[in-house]
């Protein structure tokens, strides 16, 4: 099975939180066999992140999508020139960090950040 069309079948589980397709509605969604589009959603079934219901739908595992998406932890913290609350990504706890403000462009640094 190619690692692109598992890929693209993945991706459209995941920018579609909500998709459901039956088999045949995979076929004509991605032009494939039968066989091949059973293949692709087995092999995606195996790894946990599709679910097949009992009526024959596959649907993404919530969870499944939350992890591909999830980002960063983050914390928002104002810039002091213009009060701005940015969003800014922290690797560590209690270490001093510096971000560009979104709002006015300034380099802030010098804070430190704490969980």
């Amino acid at each position: 099975m190619s690692r692109e069309l598992i890929g693209r079948i993945r991706g459209e589980f995941t920018e579609i939180p909500a998709l459901k397709l039956s088999l045949q509605q995979a076929c004509r969604l991605w032009n494939l066999s039968a066989g091949a589009c059973r293949e692709a959603l087995d092999a995606l079934r195996a790894e946990g992140f599709l679910y097949e219901t009992p009526s024959g739908a596959f649907i993404a595992f919530p969870s499944a999508t939350r992890m591909i998406k999830a980002e960063p932890p983050s914390q928002r913290l104002r810039c002091p020139h213009c009060f701005h609350l940015n969003s800014v990504t922290a690797a560590d706890t209690d270490t001093v960090i510096s971000f560009r403000c979104v709002a006015c462009r300034k380099l802030v640094s010098g804070i430190a950040a704490s969980a």
